[in-house]
């Protein structure tokens, strides 16, 4: 009976969370989803993607149907969430209230709108609840345990950025640990250096395997290529490298961009408009990688433009943390469907036909949409804060509640920091916060039934 409740759970749940991609027509698609997919079928190692994510999609799809990935993706979310109830949600028929809150979650947020998406989206989520199940999980059998790395490593090795953030909760952790007070508290959380030690020695192992995986491809042995480009990109967004460019172009103008200078702007114009100073200084090429990446470092070890970083940085991560829209019309000038018609040939017309592409989605209905995630989240974060104040709770729950908005910040400062605020950063994470807040609602009520 267990193992059938079980089952029905993990089916059930994941078909809840492919319901943005029935309702389409077709599996969501991004103007990237391009290039993961040709990543995984050409099995060529291009700039800014990992192959894991191509790669999962070539399998996973067994050379037939896209369908199978995002109903694989939401059978790994659902499954991560089974295992975050069964450890941290001590109540009888945890089946039940893992299966009410996916319902929830998948008709009211962004969850299941990144798991219709042919986007490694929806893996960060599963990267922060597998990283807190290693991190506050007491007595994780053995099975689970092995389960819970594979979901961790996996999911980690789909996108680059999730390496960052990584390193920045376990820095996070490490510098907490110097702290007496705080190295008190963290244990009674059940939070050991033994622990962090092994979460390190997990994320080292994945960006070996990840660059493994590339070299073995006829790549470089790097987990990605471009990093630098993406960066000085960001700095055109935030005016300091243009700033940078024009006192030392006045000093020398032997830099080959200070005939552009004026021409800077906005990152995605940069990287991606074929008239852009980028492409006229070379493009994407390994000389132009090493030309940006000493850019980069020039201007981000001069303490006054590194300054003007940190400073624009942190207002950015304030804007990208409530930046949480969805918008299934989102750049569809630049989503093409020519990899459907040469890898899944008999879906092209279903893809073509899809109210996405048909841009049948009316910005009434994706404002209504946005609108009840709005409503929920804010919901959310005034019982977030009733939950730290209240006494009674569970210090170990709240634990888990502070570690899952740190991710939250973290993510938002990463790419707020290096790419640019864009809802979908946001909004692929955003919905964590509501996870602490159901549990404290439901032990609220659970109390109540047995006073």
């Amino acid at each position: 009976m267990a193992i059938l409740k079980k089952i029905s759970y993990l089916l059930f749940a994941a078909i809840v969370f492919c319901i943005p991609a029935f309702y389409n027509g077709f599996p969501l698609m991004f103007p990237d989803t391009t290039g993961y997919v040709l990543t995984g079928f050409t099995n060529e190692i291009g700039y800014a993607r990992v192959w894991l994510y191509g790669g999962f999609i070539r399998h996973v799809s067994l050379f037939e149907s896209l369908w199978l990935v995002v109903y694989g993706q939401g059978f790994l979310l659902s499954g991560t969430l089974y295992l975050v109830f069964k450890y941290f949600f001590r109540q009888a028929f945890f089946h039940k209230y893992a299966l009410i809150y996916a319902l929830i979650i998948g008709t009211t947020t962004a969850a299941a709108f990144h798991v219709s998406m042919l986007m490694p989206d929806i893996f960060t989520p599963i990267v922060i609840l597998s990283f807190s199940l290693l991190l506050f999980a007491k007595q994780l059998s053995k099975r689970d345990l092995a389960l819970t790395c594979l979901l961790f490593v996996a999911a980690t090795g789909m996108h680059n950025s999730h390496f960052v953030l990584n390193l920045g909760l376990i820095l996070g952790l490490a510098f907490l640990m110097l702290f007496k007070p705080m190295r008190l508290l963290l244990h009674d959380w059940g939070i050991t250096i033994k622990k962090i030690v092994s979460l390190s020695t997990l994320i080292l192992f994945t960006n070996l395997l990840v660059c493994t995986l590339h070299y073995s491809k006829g790549g470089e042995f790097k987990a990605t290529r471009g990093s630098q480009i993406f960066l000085f990109a960001r700095l055109c967004d935030f005016g300091i490298a243009q700033s940078y460019l024009e006192e030392a172009c006045s000093k020398s103008r032997v830099d080959s961009l200070c005939d552009h200078i004026e021409t800077l702007g906005l990152s995605g114009r940069f990287l991606w408009a074929p008239e852009s100073a980028f492409y006229k200084t070379g493009g994407w090429t390994p000389e132009n990688e090493v030309y940006y990446g000493a850019l980069v470092k020039d201007i981000l070890t001069t303490p006054k433009y590194f300054k003007k970083y940190l400073i624009k940085s942190v207002e950015a991560t304030f804007i990208q943390f409530f930046s949480y829209e969805t918008n299934p019309a989102d750049q569809l000038h630049a989503t093409r469907v020519d990899f459907v018609e040469k890898y899944f040939p008999s879906y092209l017309l279903a893809a073509k036909n899809s109210k996405q592409l048909k841009r049948r989605y009316t910005p009434e209905s994706i404002e209504n949409s946005n609108a009840v995630q709005h409503a929920v989240l804010m919901v959310s974060m005034l019982f977030f804060l009733l939950l730290l104040w209240d006494e009674k709770y569970s210090k170990h729950q709240k634990g888990i509640a502070l570690f899952i908005l740190a991710a939250l910040v973290i993510n938002a400062f990463i790419v707020a920091a290096t790419s640019g605020v864009y809802g979908r950063y946001q909004s692929r994470v955003a919905w964590l916060i509501t996870l602490p807040v159901f549990w404290y609602v439901c032990s609220k009520i659970e109390a109540w039934k047995t006073a």
